[in-house]
């Protein structure tokens, strides 16, 4: 059955080099049940109308294309760019909206969106070799979303908020649904390029897939990774008595966030109990001495305080219980992720501020407009006013 799709928007634009310099057009596609996105060219943009127009000859589509330049390129000219983007979505969303759907009923329409059509998307035959990268692309999106929603919710905890956290809690387990799902189809898709199923029907070579293979790799242990983090339960934490669940748990705040692509598994924290157990390795042999280390240690299980010094050095401001989970990478991480929502909250005050600084000009211009009429009026009033003084002298000398 045909997807049923609400919305098209072309929000972003790229520019490609291979095989020559050219711009592409991220058409964004909204379904009943599923977003998904495609990457096309303005001459694929053409060759649809083209199409649509030798079927449907006595119909003229709802909107033109937007004209091709020839004097003038779209390479290194935003603002052509951007015309052509406006453009462009305007000439889907008027095929989409309008109340004619003939030309929505066309194969030309449904191949153009990838719309998937008879049984049920075959996530094995929905990819070419560009879209599936871009797929991950969205994908490692979405984990860094994730990660902040995570930053949040332990923020917001600290700061006993727990209504904030709570949302930023169901937002992430949301989000991670979304990535389950996306990560599956992204293994069939690679699946189906593999035995040269895809939609440009082409067969990779054997290093291309061993390198994309990577790539999921890292995408699957991210999704692990992020999954016990969501479920994470803070409290559980430091109330937890076994040291094993003390470390691991541990561990997974104390992982850094980071690109995918350049993630070290395992963790990166240990307690006191895996060191001493390292220490009486070195003495008893390496394998020995960890393995009682971290079964036979009596060290305290509580992780020694921290020496890291924040800001100013005279003041010494202690750690809260979010840094404290976290190594010195996550806490670039960290801060990186909190500017970043500083900034966001500025450019929305900048926003705010332009707008009122617009209001205040035109009530302003308003306000000028208003003196004249005024400063006219009493002029008008003036000369009126002379006018009848001279009658009324006049009138009294002829009485």
């Amino acid at each position: 059955m045909n997807e049923g799709i609400q919305n098209i928007y072309i929000r972003d634009t790229e520019t490609r080099n291979t095989p020559k310099p050219h711009i592409v057009y991220r058409v964004e596609v909204h379904a009943a049940v599923r977003t998904w996105s495609i990457w096309k060219r303005y001459s694929e943009f053409d060759e649809l109308n083209d199409k649509l127009v030798r079927i449907f000859p006595n119909n003229p589509l709802p909107y033109e294309m937007p004209i091709k330049h020839y004097f003038q390129s779209t390479l290194g000219n935003p603002a052509l760019v951007e015309e052509r983007r406006r453009g462009l979505e305007e000439f889907l969303r008027g095929i989409l909206f309008h109340k004619d759907d003939r030309w929505r009923e066309t194969d030309e329409w449904k191949e153009f969106l990838a719309i998937p059509t008879g049984r049920s998307l075959d996530a094995a035959a929905m990819y070419t070799s560009e879209s599936w990268l871009d797929e991950c692309n969205q994908v490692q999106s979405i984990t860094k979303e994730i990660r902040s929603l995570l930053n949040r919710r332990e923020t917001h905890i600290v700061r006993n908020e727990v209504q904030a956290s709570h949302n930023c809690g169901v937002q992430a387990k949301k989000n991670l649904t979304t990535l389950g799902v996306r990560v599956s189809q992204l293994e069939s898709g690679l699946i189906g390029l593999a035995k040269g199923s895809g939609r440009d029907r082409k067969t990779m070579s054997e290093g291309e897939l061993r390198r994309r293979q990577d790539i999921l790799n890292d995408l699957k242990d991210e999704k692990d990774t992020l999954t016990k983090l969501v479920l994470a339960n803070r409290p559980d934490i430091s109330k937890s008595t076994t040291p094993a669940s003390s470390v691991d748990r541990a561990s997974l705040f104390r992982q850094p966030i980071q690109p995918i692509s350049k993630r070290v598994p395992g963790p990166r924290y240990a307690n006191n109990n895996i060191n001493n157990g390292i220490n009486g390795g070195i003495n008893g042999g390496i394998n020995g001495g960890i393995n009682g280390g971290i079964n036979g240690s009596t060290a305290v299980q509580k992780a020694p305080p921290s020496r890291r010094v924040f800001g100013n050095t005279r003041a010494l401001p202690a750690e809260t219980e979010l840094t404290r989970g976290l190594d010195n990478e996550g806490l670039v991480n960290l801060q990186t992720t909190t500017m970043e929502d500083q900034e966001r909250h500025v450019e929305q005050f900048s926003a705010i501020l332009s707008r009122h600084k617009q209001l205040g000009l035109a009530i302003n211009q308003e306000l000028e407009i208003q003196n004249q009429m005024l400063s006219e009026l009493d002029e008008g009033i003036d000369k009126t006013s002379g006018k009848l003084k001279f009658t009324t002298r006049k009138m009294n000398s002829i009485k």
